[in-house]
């Protein structure tokens, strides 16, 4: 639940109240709030104290109205009172923000597919919320009452989510951005900071992109296969290899060679351990050539957080039959990657 503390009294109107509320503001320039326009109009005056009253508090609403701009700057002969003495519309007192503790993170999170919320976010009529993807998957029709959905926004969520923003996921590991809620799921796809598993097997360390480049090439450089971007190199794959590290030997970017045995074959492709931040995406060709055979394959490598998480089945992948390695058990594999 999410607490919310402003400054400032309200008219005492509560949830049941159709009057809405006012914000009464305290200032000392001679501006006459409205509860004290009510007790300067009580009736037990005459009626022409109550005519001459009225005309007062005309003409200090429009002074009122001089001084204050859309912006809430003051002007005129009083405006430097206005900023020196209460500091009431002084710049700095223009942030409105408030710090709110969220006890139930989920509360932001589509009840349907658990994804954060975003814009645009859809009611029914008992007021039950849910993303617009989902609406579309369920037929428009709320899983909770039935009732039709996808129809009415939700603004009062909406202008929350744009207005929250949280510390990156990914802070402890350096990140220093702000972002909104419902961008949280974009940023972290994105974070430069993410955090990577060593690709190199038994080490565990973890850091972000650039981190675990230099960490793999001080501690296991030995181990990996250098190439050069856009420039095919040769490596020599075994039956039963799992993951043959691959380091750009210029700027330590770091990739997989990833092999599994299946049944009608061995299932090949490359992805990229780190970094997390290219601008453009990186492709891969491999070729494999046996007995006058050739397969190819062009395709976009995977961004894959380390060795432990390569268990995903990958989306492209070059199937080499059993009969392409030789007697030794090894086949040779040509390999570019731009």
């Amino acid at each position: 639940m999410a607490k919310f503390s402003l400054g400032g009294d309200d008219d005492g109107g509560g949830p049941s109240n159709p009057t809405p509320k006012r914000r009464r503001i305290a200032v000392s320039c001679g501006i006459v709030g409205e509860d004290e326009r009510q007790e300067i109009g009580n009736p037990s005056g005459t009626e022409d104290e109550r005519d001459d009253i009225v005309q007062e508090l005309e003409v200090l609403q429009g002074e009122e109205d001089l001084r204050n701009d859309d912006s809430g700057n003051c002007f005129g002969a009083r405006s430097s009172n206005c900023g020196e003495d209460n500091n009431v519309f002084a710049p700095e007192n223009r942030d409105r923000s408030i710090s709110v503790t969220l006890s139930d993170p989920d509360v932001f999170d589509c009840c349907i597919c658990y994804e954060p919320l975003s814009i645009p976010i859809f009611q029914c009529e008992n007021g039950h919320i849910a993303c617009s993807s989902c609406c579309v998957k369920l037929g428009n029709k709320c899983p909770t009452c039935s009732m039709p959905i996808g129809y009415n926004r939700c603004r009062a969520i909406e202008k929350v989510l744009e207005s929250v923003k949280i510390s990156c996921l990914n802070a402890q590991y350096g990140c220093k951005e702000t972002i909104i809620y419902s961008k949280k799921i974009d940023h972290e796809k994105q974070c430069i900071y993410a955090p990577r598993t060593c690709p190199h097997s038994g080490c565990n360390f973890v850091a972000p992109s650039k981190e675990l480049s230099l960490h793999f090439r001080r501690k296991h450089g030995d181990s990996a296969r250098n190439f050069t971007y856009n420039c095919f190199f040769s490596i020599f794959l075994r039956v039963n290899d799992e993951v043959i590290v691959l380091q750009e030997q210029n700027g330590a970017d770091l990739f997989m060679l990833k092999n599994k045995v299946g049944d009608l074959g061995n299932i090949v492709n490359v992805s990229c351990v780190c970094p997390n931040s290219f601008q453009k995406a990186c492709h891969y060709d491999i070729l494999a050539r046996s007995q006058g055979c050739c397969l190819k394959i062009h395709c976009l490598a995977e961004n894959n957080p380390g060795r432990k998480a390569n268990n995903t089945a990958p989306t492209g992948f070059l199937l080499v039959p059993s009969w392409f390695f030789d007697s030794s058990g090894q086949l040779k594999l040509d390999i570019r990657i731009n």
